[in-house]
């Protein structure tokens, strides 16, 4: 009796580990809705149809319908949808805020309607102290996919994952673009943020320190001289040089 219950056990297991291994793989899934999934056979070419019902997830592959267990195929989607779930809670979209008019900067103002063009729906103000209306550009006119698509792939590449996990993570949440599709958008919108942030004037302190370390650039290594504010940590300077001993770092103190 104890050892069929642990040849259950091991069996149960080892569909969890396959539904694990499932859902790792790419083009594994297919998501439908949070109801529906389509999940890939692993030994014939095909996929079992995945739903979820009154009475839980039920699958119409043979080892579910005739055995009436939790299936690899169950498994996997459950795998995906945590993991979709996580992605949701981990990525934080801050909405765009106006504090001030961008012609005199009084902060005192109102809506005055929403401008409609093919990229959505813009928000206008009104200055009731200069009496102009503005709109505010914030970088997403014109293109294809919603703002918090692009903004969910910046956070997720800049918070350390690569370009395929940051491809892989959208997909979770029903999005589907290419790795090449979010290195455009990051090359697009880090140039903007480098243009506003080049503007920024930096309200730092009286003491500054100065550090050094050796970092590797496609292969070459390169030694990275850096100065940051004590109080704030804000990044003030850095230069690039090929060696510690012969270059002149002076030029991080320079306006």
């Amino acid at each position: 009796m104890f050892a069929n219950n642990e040849n259950k056990m091991q069996t149960l297991e080892t569909r969890e580990d396959r539904g694990r291994a499932i859902a790792e793989k790419d083009g594994q899934i297919k998501r439908i809705d949070d109801n529906t999934y389509k999940v890939k056979s692993q030994s014939r070419d095909k996929f079992y149809n995945v739903r979820n019902t009154e009475i839980g997830w039920r699958c119409n592959c043979p080892d579910h319908e005739s055995r009436g267990v939790k299936c690899k195929h169950i498994f996997a989607v459950e795998f995906s949808f945590k993991l979709r779930e996580q992605v949701k809670k981990s990525v934080v979209i801050q909405p765009v805020t106006i504090s001030d008019c961008i012609f005199c900067h009084s902060i005192n103002l109102k809506k005055n309607g929403i401008r409609h063009n093919k990229s959505g729906d813009i928000q206008r103000f009104e200055c009731l102290d200069c009496h102009r209306t503005f709109s505010i550009n914030i970088g997403f006119e014109r293109m294809k996919h919603n703002p918090k698509a692009v903004t969910t792939a910046m956070q997720l590449y800049f918070s350390g994952e690569s370009l395929r996990n940051t491809q892989k993570s959208l997909k979770f949440i029903g999005v589907e673009v290419s790795y090449q599709t979010i290195s455009n958008w990051i090359e697009k919108y880090t140039l903007l943020m480098k243009q506003y942030v080049d503007k920024l004037q930096p309200n730092v302190g009286t003491t500054w320190r100065a550090d050094e370390v050796f970092v590797k650039f496609s292969g070459n290594m390169k030694y990275l001289f850096a100065l940051m504010d004590d109080e704030t940590r804000y990044w003030i300077a850095q230069e690039v040089a090929d060696t510690k001993f012969k270059h002149d770092a002076q030029g991080l103190f320079k306006p």
